[in-house]
C-alpha cells in the first residue's frame, strides 16, 4: 500500500507530515453499526506545490460512491464548509439528497 502524506510548512520553516482522508458512513438511527464507505485521501498530486484540499476530495468521494452505489438512496450530511453552489449542483447530479 502507497502511504500518502501531506506536508504542512510553518512559519518557522518547520514541516509537519500528516494524512488525511475524506470518508463517508453510513448510518441509520435503528442500527448500532456504521458502515464505513469509499474513504478518499486528501494528498499532494507529484510535484504539486498546493495541498489538496477537501472540496477537491469531495468531488471524488461523490464520483467513488455513485460508481459503487449507484442506486442507494441516501441522504448526505455536511458542515458548512460545503455550502457552496458548485458543490451541491454536484450532489444534485449525482441524485443524492443532503442536509448541510
Amino acid at each position: 500500500m502507497v502511504s500518502i502524506v501531506v506536508k504542512k510548512k510553518h512559519r518557522d520553516g518547520s514541516s509537519s507530515y500528516y494524512h488525511q482522508i475524506l470518508a463517508g458512513s453510513i448510518v441509520h438511527p435503528d442500527c448500532r453499526e456504521v458502515i464505513p464507505v469509499c474513504p478518499e485521501p486528501i494528498s499532494n498530486e507529484d510535484g504539486a506545490s498546493k495541498n489538496d484540499c477537501e472540496s477537491n476530495a469531495a468531488k471524488r468521494f461523490i464520483q467513488a460512491f455513485r460508481k459503487e452505489h449507484p442506486h442507494l438512496n441516501v441522504i448526505v450530511t455536511q458542515d458548512a464548509l460545503s455550502a457552496n453552489g458548485p458543490h451541491l449542483k454536484e450532489l444534485q447530479q449525482a441524485k443524492l439528497h443532503y442536509i448541510i
